[in-house]
């Protein structure tokens, strides 16, 4: 992105990084609408960004190697071309689906959906909207099959990340770890320790009820498999399960998105091999 920039003549000045470092991948907020695909696209993220959670605005803004402007450039330009989305979702499924929304920046039990009502908390309960915090989603895909049946599908996008989201407890409590990397992990979910901050919402009770886990192998590991990058996927794959339990559909999945080459260092420790999951989808 940096010598794709440095050839437009447009762009005479760099933007900075938020400690003031200039880096040449990066637009001044000036530029920004080099970042998106036109100019309806700018102004709807920016409008999304006024009234949801959406993250960091200088970011989606200014960064073009960062995920999250390919993100919305893709999905809002999708919802501009809505003949496409049927067709583009179908491939990805492999199978003939009927698209009724696609929502970027999904958070749970904030997104309204004809057809798709929420009957129960769609949460993994660990939502605190006046921090911005909880687990959520890049993009929610919202479809039908098989004349009424009813599908979510739940995607992040992953470019420049180091790694998926790791556990908090493991990263930063050093009396946690000696249990977490032991096969004493267990007795920390089975007593409700708050040493794992899990404990505080409903991941563990989630991944016992779970039809895409398979809990006894969980418990029967030798170390917690969700103290590093399994992490995040852990919670989009249960918080994938909660909306199809709230909202009454008949399947789900969590997709990644990734560059093919940047898969290795998302999985740099070593450790996300999912060998306990029962199923691709469900």
């Amino acid at each position: 992105m940096a010598e794709f920039l440095e050839a437009i003549p447009e762009v005479t000045k760099f933007g900075s990084s938020a400690r003031g470092t200039q880096y040449k991948h990066l637009l001044t907020v000036e530029q920004c609408h080099l970042n998106f695909i036109n100019d309806r696209i700018l102004v709807e993220t920016i409008t999304r960004f006024a009234d949801h959670k959406a993250g960091d605005m200088n970011r989606i803004l200014t960064n073009t190697a960062a995920s999250q402007p390919y993100c919305f450039d893709l999905i809002i330009y999708l919802q501009q071309h809505l003949p496409l989305v049927d067709k583009l979702f179908s491939d990805l499924l492999n199978k003939q689906v009927k698209v009724h929304h696609l929502e970027p920046e999904f958070t749970p039990n904030h997104c309204n959906i004809p057809g798709f009502e929420r009957h129960f908390d769609e949460s993994i309960g660990d939502q605190n909207l006046e921090f911005g915090s909880g687990t959520d989603a890049d993009v929610a895909v919202f479809y039908s099959f098989d004349n009424h049946k009813k599908g979510i599908l739940l995607i992040e996008f992953k470019f420049i990340e180091a790694e998926f989201s790791v556990c908090s407890s493991f990263a930063k409590k050093t009396k946690t770890r000696g249990h977490c990397d032991s096969e004493r992990f267990f007795d920390l979910v089975e007593t409700k320790n708050e040493l794992c901050g899990y404990n505080k919402y409903s991941n563990w009770t989630l991944t016992t009820q779970s039809k895409a886990f398979d809990s006894q192998k969980i418990k029967s590991m030798s170390a917690c498999p969700f103290r590093y990058g399994l992490n995040q996927l852990w919670r989009n794959m249960l918080l994938a399960e909660k909306v199809a339990y709230a909202r009454q559909c008949d399947e789900f999945d969590f997709w990644v998105f990734s560059p093919e080459e940047h898969y290795k260092f998302l999985w740099r420790d070593g450790s996300g091999i999912p060998t306990h999951f029962n199923c691709r989808r469900k």
